[in-house]
Order: C-alpha cells, then structure tokens, then sequence
C-alpha cells in the first residue's frame, strides 16, 4: 500500500484529495435551488406590482437560469477530477489553496460525518462545514487521526 501523504519536518501532514463528484453535485443542486429561489420572488413581485414587468421579470429569469445551467454544465464536465490540497496537524485540519489556509480545529468540531464508500469525511462546527477529501489508500489513518482528536461531545456518523 502506496500512501500518497506526506509528513514534513514540522509534523504536518500534506496531502492532496480528489473532490467526490456527487458532493459536487450537491453543490450544483444547491446553486440551481438559490437561482430558482429569487427567480420566484422577482416573479411574484412583478405579479404585485401589476404585472406590466413580467416579460422582462421572466427573461431575466430565464437569463439567470440559463447562465446558472451553463456555469454549473461547465464545472460538471470537470466532477471527480478536481483536487483539492489538505495539511493536517495534531489541532487541527485544514484546506490549502496557494497561500490561503482554512483550518478547522478539532476542539471546534460538533460532528463528524464519514463517507467510507466517498473517502470523504465532513467536519461540522457551529457555523458551517468542511469535506475531507483523502486518497483511498490513506483514508484509514486520516479518519482514525481525526477521530481520535475530536472532543468528547462530538457526534460521529457513518455513512457509505
């Protein structure tokens, strides 16, 4: 078994992990949802309002959409080839893109969700989460290292 992370001189693991395709299509979902949403509101607004604004309420929505579908179309070509780089250390775990570091620390942790058929597990804090992508080989001691850092509270769900 080849691992494919890296520990420097610091003790910071490095690795880099390939975005699951269908988390990226949730993302896409999620994108179509928000430009459907307002798309609604204006229309229903322009109803309000009389309605002598509905044909262009409607092809502007229909010009969202349609720049929405070509955006995420674009990006979907692309699903399940896009990599993402992660350093981890013993508090905390985090994405790395050129010079911007994002980390979670593991004491902010309230659940944990792991994907073990994905390679991913999702960090959940008080506001927001995090996906961690790992390659197949290392997602055992990644999952276990993380694991063993959370606090006690945390929650931890498995999921395939």
């Amino acid at each position: 078994m080849n691992s494919q992370i890296n520990r420097d001189e610091r003790g910071i693991y490095h690795w880099t992990g390939v975005i699951d395709r269908s988390y990226e299509n949730k993302t896409f979902r999620i994108a179509f949802g928000v430009c459907g949403g307002i798309c609604a509101v204006f229309i229903l607004m322009s109803l309000f309002m009389g309605g002598e604004f509905m044909g262009t309420v409607l092809l502007s929505c229909l010009g969202v959409m349609a720049v929405c579908g070509g955006v995420c179309w674009l990006f979907n070509r692309n699903a399940g080839r896009r990599k993402q780089s992660y350093l981890m250390d013993e508090d905390s775990v985090g994405l790395y893109q050129r010079r911007y570091y994002t980390p979670i620390t593991f004491r902010s942790v309230r659940k944990a969700v792991v994907y073990g058929s994905r390679d991913m597990i999702e960090l959940f804090q008080a506001v927001g989460s995090a996906p961690v992508f790992v390659p197949h080989e290392d997602f055992p001691f990644v999952k276990d290292f993380i694991l063993e850092r959370l606090p006690k509270t945390a929650e931890t769900e498995y999921q395939d």
